[in-house]
């Protein structure tokens, strides 16, 4: 394939943002001059009218290995055209997979040799967080390097109080350095590990300088992950109550007993913690906070349930109903009364264990009917 392709450039990436700009001639992506001179009015607009941004940056992994290893085999290529072909590939997925997006505005943009910007306005961060996903795995699919993303999402409350001359542009940088530095924080301790490339990184935009009057929901959080997911995260060191927290970018669990989660932390160690809500947002406990760190990479992994059979769906179903904790049950009575669910003959014997179990749950609490 050539290595610069020729691009039509009324396909550029983009819907309402960037209206005018010129394409890259390497990816057919929105140039970055342009993007950067742009989106800080576009931006700032949407959060002002309340709606939710993802900004998104993805750098490709080992691109320079890539081209230093095809230069060396293949007699035909030289200087950067290994490089010009990956970003070719990288330009086209990105702009069939925005397409696809049900963005009303948004764009896509280069951002210095290797990587792509991505931001949009969104309505579900969580859903915008897997579409991201598919993006990362369409590419890994079609090129011989993998890449990596970060991304943060941005709401009213994150905007500043003071808006001296130029508050756009500082706004908006300080955020695409937040995102970038999270890119790279987690790319430099997956290379430390041996990890895999192809990763996505979650973050929370900076504190303001300037506390200001909250949004009507200044805080856009990811649920936790599950058993069969792992997320990378950037927590934000707290302190609450004499004990030190990360506070990560997801919801905290509901109720008091928490939920288990394997965590990854950057000196390599794994360790499997209690993930409490405070205000709504997920922290674990740390002992080793510092005071000028700002953000600390973290993967984390949900844990599974340690009993070998978890709660049926009809009776956690009958225990969220009635506020019932099944944990109040001594670890034995459990496996007793899942016994019984499980060996009802009908499905009317099914449902009077049911109710006998929540009413042993409402017993041990005190309340039984």
């Amino acid at each position: 394939m050539p290595s610069v392709p020729l691009f039509d450039p009324s396909q550029l990436p983009l819907r309402t943002w960037c209206e005018g700009s010129r394409e890259d001639a390497v990816t057919g992506l929105v140039a970055f001059p342009d993007f950067h001179s742009h989106i800080p009015r576009c931006l700032t607009a949407a959060l002002d009218e309340g709606r939710l941004v993802a900004l998104a940056i993805g750098d490709v992994d080992g691109l320079k290995d890539h081209v230093e290893r095809t230069n060396s085999t293949n007699p035909a290529s030289y200087g950067h055209l290994a490089g010009n072909e990956v970003m070719a590939t990288v330009g086209a997925t990105t702009r069939a997979w925005f397409r696809e997006q049900p963005f009303d505005a948004g764009c896509a943009a280069t951002f210095g040799g290797d990587e792509v910007i991505l931001a949009a306005v969104v309505d579900d961060a969580a859903q915008f967080h897997q579409a991201l996903g598919v993006l990362r795995d369409r590419l890994g699919a079609v090129l011989p390097v993998t890449v990596s993303f970060a991304l943060m999402f941005v709401a009213v409350g994150d905007l500043p109080v003071e808006r001296g001359r130029g508050w756009k542009h500082a706004f908006t940088d300080t955020l695409l350095a937040a995102v970038d530095r999270t890119l790279f924080t987690h790319k430099a301790a997956r290379r430390a590990d041996g990890g895999r490339g192809g990763i996505v990184a979650v973050t929370r935009p900076p504190m303001p300088a300037v506390p200001g009057q909250a949004g009507p929901d200044p805080l856009v959080l990811l649920p936790l992950p599950t058993a069969a997911e792992v997320v990378r995260v950037v927590a934000r060191p707290d302190r609450l109550g004499g004990r030190d927290f990360l506070l990560l970018p997801c919801r905290g669990p509901v109720g008091q007993r928490g939920t288990r989660l394997r965590v990854t932390f950057p000196t390599g160690s794994v360790r499997t913690v209690v993930a409490y809500a405070l205000r709504g947002q997920a922290a674990v406990p740390y002992a080793a906070v510092v005071d000028g760190v700002s953000g600390v990479p973290l993967i984390v992994q949900g844990v599974r349930d340690r009993t070998p059979r978890s709660v049926p769906e009809d009776l956690a179903a009958a225990l969220e109903r009635a506020g019932l904790d099944w944990g109040a049950v001594p670890a034995h009575e459990q496996t007793q009364i899942l016994h019984l669910i499980t060996e009802a003959g009908t499905e009317e014997i099914r449902a009077g264990r049911i109710t006998a179990a929540v009413d042993a749950v409402a017993a041990r609490k005190g309340t039984a009917r």
